[in-house]
């Protein structure tokens, strides 16, 4: 099976969140490996690992439900702004 470079990477930085926790003796769930992703996404200037990123929250929200309540991290580019409160339930 080939795997695209994006989904490689994809699955680098989730290992690079999951470490994170680890080392920081963090609980290791669905919301916490959500707020490093978001975490790491606001800080990311990188294309690539942006867009990585941006896919590895998506999956992490898709496959384990305490994720879902973690925010969206903001727009790097400032022409989108999203309110705190809209992702809100």
């Amino acid at each position: 099976m080939h795997r695209s470079k994006l989904e490689k990477l994809t699955d680098y930085v989730t290992g690079e969140a999951v470490a994170w926790l680890l080392k920081q003796n963090a609980p290791v769930s669905g919301a916490s490996l959500a707020n490093r992703l978001s975490a790491m996404a606001a800080k990311e200037t990188n294309r690539d690992r942006q867009q990585a990123l941006a896919l590895a929250l998506a999956e992490v929200r898709t496959e384990l439900p305490s994720a879902r309540a973690v925010a969206e991290p903001p727009r790097r580019s400032g022409s989108e702004s999203v309110s705190a409160g809209a992702k809100k339930h």
